[in-house]
């Protein structure tokens, strides 16, 4: 018995088997007992390599990545609002980063768990780092939403992803109590620039820190979803994108090459700039690409809030 091909009618079906994309077509024949189908296999290779070499990824967590080696710019200003001038060192930054982490898991504090997601509701300024990275450092997931949201808009954002504490600026309260009124385990909102008002569940930041809180900093698994940034809904409503300590630090670990980052050239290892950002750090691209790798690489970034 004799087939025929009717038409090319070539389905490419798409299978990925290590370093390779197997292409398997599925070409439409007939025959007197009617339609049959012939699979065709082949492969090409798809890897792509870079031009400056692999580069070493190390398994650490974002934050430990990031403030590795602060101790020798301890006195060196790292983070500066443009606005204000209100400045911090690395040294104290890293020392807030530490006390916010202890704060969040305190049962003093906002006894969170290493299931919980921290909420940030900011505009680009310097506590911005030590809210991020407290939360990072405790073991948590943060999330963050433009402040110019409607409150609609970051109530939906922050149910989405599971938020059980917010970080936010007096003006932003009210958006905060209404998100606590839709969820259940609300464990607290940290106010910068705000004082404590334990009726509501609120903490000053500034006092927050202060009150030196004593819990144990958990040991953190970098392939575990550090942050959840969200899309910007061009195809419908925003969409959360989680992204490990593991996946931010390659992407940081890329961008620390000499080849692209003048930073890692020998001449300027010891020689510091100071560095004024745009982009929110709300924005992946503005948190990673710019804040983190400012840090990392221990120079002085200014922001706008």
């Amino acid at each position: 018995m004799v087939s025929r091909i009717l038409a090319s009618t070539i389905t490419p079906l798409y299978r990925r088997g290590g370093s390779r994309i197997m292409f398997e077509y599925a070409i439409r024949t007939t025959a007197a007992s009617g339609v049959a189908y012939r699979r065709h296999m082949s492969s090409e290779r798809n890897v792509v390599q870079s031009p400056f070499g692999s580069v070493n990824i190390p398994e650490q967590n974002v934050t430990e990545y990031i403030f590795e080696g602060y101790e020798k710019y301890a006195d060196k200003p790292a983070v500066t609002c443009g606005a204000s001038k209100r400045s911090y060192t690395y040294g104290v930054t890293y020392e807030m980063v530490k006390r916010m982490a202890r704060g969040l898991l305190s049962q003093k504090g906002c006894a969170m768990g290493k299931n919980d997601v921290l909420g940030l509701l900011l505009p680009n300024i310097p506590e911005f780092v030590p809210a991020l990275h407290g939360g990072l450092l405790a073991g948590l997931s943060v999330t963050f939403a433009n402040p110019l949201y409607t409150a609609e808009e970051v109530c939906r954002q922050f149910e989405n992803a599971g938020v059980s504490a917010i970080v936010t600026l007096p003006m932003l309260l009210p958006v905060t109590e209404m998100f606590k009124s839709k969820v259940k385990h609300y464990k607290g909102t940290i106010c910068i620039g705000g004082k404590h008002d334990l009726d509501k569940n609120i903490y000053g930041f500034e006092q927050f820190l202060k009150e030196n809180h004593r819990s144990e900093l958990p040991k953190i698994d970098c392939h575990k979803t550090a942050i959840l940034p969200y899309s910007s809904g061009t195809t419908g409503l925003p969409k959360g994108v989680e992204l490990s300590h593991f996946n931010l630090v390659a992407n940081l670990a890329q961008g620390s090459h000499p080849a692209i980052s003048k930073y890692y050239q020998p001449e300027y290892l010891d020689k510091k700039e100071t560095i004024l950002t745009i982009p929110p750090y709300f924005h992946i691209y503005g948190l990673n690409a710019i804040l983190h790798s400012v840090l990392k690489s221990k120079n002085h970034i200014v922001s706008i809030p």
